[in-house]
């Protein structure tokens, strides 16, 4: 501390401030008395100075400071004023204030670096962990349950050691409770397992009235196929077989009710409501047989024999719903109109045919990228009506298709002239019919039957009563 300016009783004694006057260090009590200078002189020397303001200390004595009191009352009372240059000590005080907001950054940082540490760990065993159960949750609520087993339990293995306890049970319980589900859903259609996830209730035998499409089909001589393979093959052959058809399936918005041997029952328009549920059907059965071929090559690969199928789609009004008994149930379809498609599906074998429909579903279907022919008049049984059933088929692009349209055209020709009982002109339209497609590689078995029942028909006409139905008892 070095002394600049100093007055005693109102006497001056040093002043080096503009350093033009003697020094202010004192030896053996000689005092070299001077003048005094008014507060305000010393004020402007301290101004004008070369010393920092911030570097000055100014003292007075008596100290006036808290004291309300005017400037010249101020310089009367004042009795000694010193001025000291402190710079050591502001030096010392800055370097206590640098030295303290380091420490003070070095702890906060300190502490930042715990806190996210507890952070992180906190996040690894419990916030992401939880983040993970409510998308589980939702997932079930939304049966997206695409990720398989195998995978969820490595992932599970991985982070076992990050979970707390209890939250690891929760975690395992909902992974069960997935597995479940998943199972559950290989047994019953997936759209009715979450229906009645969102309706939050139980399952109970109820049934309701509504029309949908059915669709049925069985894998032509499958029993003969099976005889000379061992069971293992027979399994292989059938997985990847129902495998590829249930997809197409979902893929129309239907879903199968059932596997029975090799057959599939498969219905479209409920559970999940399509108000186009006929074409989406005839659409899935022309996919599936185009599939087949497919199939059949993985099956060359494999060593198992070929396969083709034969279906059947008709729609109608069915009571569809939970069936069976309280402790045990199924969704399913009963009524007239369900039994039909297993009949269409039989008469495949007749005409040599691979997919036959109903009228009924012909009048709901949209035609676009498909032809029709009319086969035949059957009787589906008693109360039913007479009715046509009709051959679908993908349409084929230039000239094929071109003979696919004038022989649909030309077999419907020859269906009403059979049913009016023309049969002269029916059997030579129904010949046209297969001379037609005959050219194209395809022989036309259908056709071939009509006519010969019109040229049986003509050595023994029917009753006047006739309907178009052959019936044996008329062979």
């Amino acid at each position: 501390v070095e002394l600049l300016y100093l007055s005693l009783q109102q006497r001056g004694v040093c002043n080096v401030l503009l350093g033009n006057s003697s020094s202010c260090k004192f030896s053996d009590a000689v005092l070299n008395w001077s003048d005094p200078k008014a507060l305000e002189d010393v004020d402007k020397e301290l101004r004008a100075s070369p010393y920092r303001r911030r570097d000055l200390i100014l003292l007075r004595w008596p100290d006036f400071s808290e004291e309300d009191i005017s400037a010249e009352d101020l310089e009367l009372r004042t009795e000694s004023v010193a001025v000291v240059h402190a710079r050591q000590d502001t030096e010392a005080v800055a370097l206590s204030s640098v030295a303290t907001t380091v420490l003070v950054i070095v702890l906060i940082l300190g502490g930042i670096l715990v806190l996210s540490h507890d952070l992180t760990s906190l996040s690894e065993r419990l916030l992401r962990p939880m983040v993970e159960m409510t998308d589980d949750i939702d997932s079930i609520t939304r049966l997206q349950l695409a990720a398989t087993a195998r995978d969820e339990v490595a992932k599970d293995s991985d982070q076992s050691n990050l979970v707390v306890g209890e939250l690891r049970l929760v975690k395992d319980s909902f992974h069960n409770m997935k597995i479940a589900i998943r199972s559950w859903g290989k047994y019953v259609p997936w759209p009715v397992v979450q229906l009645l996830m969102r309706k939050d209730a139980m399952a109970n035998l109820e049934v309701s009235e509504k029309e949908v499409s059915i669709f049925f089909s069985d894998i032509a001589s499958f029993t003969t196929i099976v005889e000379g393979l061992q069971p293992e093959s027979s399994l292989l052959l059938l997985s990847r077989y129902f495998h590829d058809m249930s997809q197409i399936i979902d893929k129309h918005g239907g879903i199968v009710l059932e596997f029975i041997g090799d057959a599939i029952m498969s219905i479209y328009g409920a559970p999940v409501f399509n108000d186009n549920h006929p074409t989406a059907a005839v659409r899935s059965a022309v996919e599936m047989l185009e599939t087949v071929d497919l199939i059949n090559q993985w099956l060359t690969a494999k060593a198992l024999p070929h396969i083709s199928i034969r279906c059947g789609v008709h729609t109608g009004d069915v009571l569809v719903g939970n069936m069976g008994f309280q402790s045990r149930m199924k969704y399913g379809i009963v009524g007239e109109a369900s039994n039909i498609p297993g009949r269409l599906e039989e008469l495949n074998k007749s005409y040599s045919t691979d997919l036959l429909i109903s009228e009924d579903t012909l009048n709901r279907l949209a035609m676009d990228g498909l032809v029709s022919r009319p086969i035949d008049f059957v009787d589906f049984g008693p109360g039913r009506r007479c009715e046509q059933i009709f051959q679908v088929v993908k349409q084929q692009r230039g000239e094929a298709g071109d003979v696919q349209r004038r022989a649909s055209s030309r077999q419907v020709s020859a269906i009403e002239k059979y049913r009016l009982g023309k049969f002269p002109e029916a059997a030579e339209d129904f010949k046209a019919v297969g001379d037609a497609m005959q050219l194209e590689g395809y022989e036309d078995e259908a056709s071939k039957v009509l006519r010969e029942r019109c040229l049986h028909l003509m050595k023994e006409p029917p009753s006047s009563d006739w309907d178009g139905v052959w019936r044996r008892s008329a062979d």
